[in-house]
């Protein structure tokens, strides 16, 4: 599903190319700017795309905030789940019809953001998650995303994926496209700080899979691509090596500290800087079937 339009017996490529998010505002307090940021936008709906346990520690709160005080209409949907379902994308969705946003906010973990991300599809385009399955099925740019993470792992916010757990099958689906890159993320290593423990640890090693994926991905010369099409992934390239050797130097710095001392915002900020480098890195270099494993 990953390499359609991949394979085959291509002459060595001698141009590379690297997206990510549109903006990234990154560091302690970035969370204040969010308001102001989507203000920008000239919009005035928002919606929220969180659960409900950031809601009970006050994550969500914060969030809030800022985009009130930018005199935005704010309105929560508090349905995400962990490995978000098609069922809870269908859910969001129709709150989202209607509330009629005009940005959608994704806070939390890597499966809100994925949930912001295959909700603002179906707002835009309609029709059922499993129409855009698989590589650049979306077709065209869908509702403007921001995505605020509270874990350090997925690298959601950078990234041209969002992957949902179809139940009936039992298996996890991905949806790839470039309109998936969020328009912003908002990266504040405050918001890590009531992550728990199990939750930093197994965030922080999927950090250091992506950085490692992205390191050893197949080069970008080496990557066969018929004429005319493009792929889920560029290959490995001088920009993502350089993204996922400092992904792995600051995981190897910082993940057994904040594991033993939650509280050390000098840990928290360097995981979280750590995620957004590999989420970089891998979205664009390539993952390995290690990727698929649970």
């Amino acid at each position: 599903m990953f390499l359609r339009g991949c394979t085959g017996n291509m002459s060595n490529r001698t141009t590379w190319n690297f997206y990510t998010s549109g903006r990234l505002i990154f560091g302690r307090g970035a969370v204040h700017e969010l308001g102001r940021a989507v203000a920008r936008e000239t919009v005035r709906r928002v919606l929220i795309v969180t659960d409900k346990a950031l809601i009970e520690v006050g994550v969500c709160d914060r969030v809030r905030d800022s985009l009130t005080a930018a005199g935005l209409d704010v309105s929560i949907f508090d349905g995400g789940e962990a490995e978000p379902s098609i069922d809870s994308v269908q859910r969001c969705t129709e709150f989202a019809r209607e509330c009629a946003p005009d940005v959608i906010v994704g806070v939390g973990g890597g499966s809100n953001l994925d949930l912001s991300k295959a909700s603002a599809v179906l707002l835009s385009h309609g029709g059922q998650p499993s129409d855009y399955f698989g590589y650049d099925n979306v077709p065209g740019p869908v509702c403007r995303l921001v995505c605020v993470p509270t874990t350090s792992g997925t690298g959601s916010e950078v990234s041209h994926a969002a992957v949902l757990t179809d139940t009936r099958n039992q298996i996890k689906v991905s949806t790839l496209s470039p309109y998936l890159r969020p328009r912003l993320a908002v990266v504040d290593p405050e918001l890590t700080l009531t992550c728990p423990r199990q939750a930093t640890v197994d965030s922080g090693i999927d950090a250091l899979t992506h950085a490692i994926e992205a390191y050893t991905a197949v080069d970008y010369a080496k990557l066969d691509v018929p004429a005319g099409e493009d792929c889920p992934y560029d290959g490995r390239n001088p920009l993502t090596d350089c993204l996922a050797e400092k992904a792995i130097q600051l995981v190897s710095q910082h993940l057994v500290t904040v594991v033993s001392d939650p509280d050390n915002l000098d840990a928290r900020e360097g995981m979280a800087l750590a995620a957004s480098m590999a989420g970089m890195a891998f979205s664009n270099a390539g993952v390995a079937l290690v990727h698929a494993l649970e």
